[in-house]
């Protein structure tokens, strides 16, 4: 049974990656901003009782990702898997609409807050066996994939968070923890839209078993559902 955190647990990926990893027998921690509204999770943690455990996480909240972590340890010593899945798109915006307060608040939760997850979880990822973090990212981060003008904030963020994966995975600090940035595919949430070429619940079978099948060997490198290796 591994021990499994995923962050913005409470809809589309991942509330699926909840699901799938839970029903697969492993346990899971899931990460939301208002657990008290996340009627699913709710639902999720009552179908699988002691398995599936509910935790108020806003990664933009550095004092709360501490005081998430503590509740992770005083219930395993240990974490196997963490899946930095939080994200937001305020939208795509032109340059005579982009503004400070969107381009920061982007970064914040898209790319510092995976880092201070990291930070926070070390510890409990270090203590787990053939640990992995996983950092949700897009096919938006890639610089070499942008052809054409499609935003600011949210395709910058998912860049920073790619360099942020990098980093992680080069760091000392996260010595003997597999780090990787990973597309999930375009997917049909309240993000990606409902014309979107893949389900839920194909994207998070694809992330699941690309993280599961994870080596030394690939830390530090960008990949799809599909284990497609993806361009920076």
């Amino acid at each position: 049974m591994k021990r499994v955190l995923i962050t913005g647990a409470n809809r589309g990926i991942g509330l699926e990656l909840s699901q799938q990893v839970a029903a697969r027998g492993d346990r899971v921690f899931a990460g939301c901003r208002y657990p008290g509204k996340a009627s699913d999770l709710g639902e999720l943690a009552a179908r699988y009782p002691g398995r599936v455990t509910v935790l108020p996480l806003d990664v933009s909240d550095s004092q709360g990702i501490g005081a998430c972590a503590d509740m992770v340890q005083a219930e395993t010593g240990g974490l196997d898997i963490l899946i930095n899945n939080a994200a937001i798109n305020l939208g795509d915006e032109g340059l005579s609409a982009v503004n400070a307060w969107a381009l920061l608040e982007t970064l914040q939760v898209n790319a510092v807050g995976p880092v201070l997850v990291a930070q926070k979880f070390v510890t409990l990822l270090k203590n787990g066996q053939n640990p992995k973090l996983v950092n949700i990212s897009s096919e938006a981060g890639s610089i070499a994939g942008m052809q054409k003008f499609r935003g600011y904030s949210y395709y910058a963020s998912k860049s920073a968070m790619n360099m942020y994966t990098r980093c992680l995975a080069l760091d000392p600090e996260m010595a003997g923890v597999i780090v990787i940035a990973m597309h999930p595919g375009w997917v049909r949430t309240d993000m990606g839209g409902m014309n979107a070429h893949l389900s839920p619940s194909e994207s998070a079978l694809g992330i699941m078993q690309v993280t599961d099948g994870l080596t030394p060997e690939e830390n530090g490198k960008f990949y799809t559902w599909e284990g497609r290796e993806y361009p920076w």
